[in-house]
């Protein structure tokens, strides 16, 4: 049987709540999708990073809205300061989903991390 996305972010990070997994599903998926279309891409181009963070949220949204009421402001932080960590790229968008709900930070001190 073929792991999914799901199952796969969750063994990798098993202290993850279903939240910040089916983030972790959303950016994959839109980022795999971006690449694929977009074969000379810049991954450092706020434009192409913002892109793919957009439609990562409107994924969530249409998908899962349950999950997306929880996260959506994840995602609009991301988009409204994508010159602040564009530089670190999109991996630091991932790296920030481990802080989102841990010890009651906020989904901006999750992101300044």
């Amino acid at each position: 049987m073929k792991e999914t996305l799901f199952d796969y972010y969750k063994k990798l990070h098993p202290d993850w709540s279903d939240e910040q997994i089916w983030i972790a599903v959303a950016l994959h998926t839109e980022e795999d999708k971006a690449v694929e279309n977009n074969k000379d891409f810049d991954e450092k181009d706020p434009e192409f990073l913002k892109s793919i963070i957009a439609s990562a949220r409107n994924w969530l949204k249409e998908i899962l809205p349950g999950i997306f009421a929880k996260v959506g402001q994840f995602f609009d932080h991301l988009i409204n300061n994508i010159g602040v960590w564009v530089q670190k790229g999109l991996s630091y968008a991932i790296d920030a989903i481990e802080y989102i709900y841990d010890k009651g930070k906020t989904v901006i001190d999750a992101l300044k991390k």
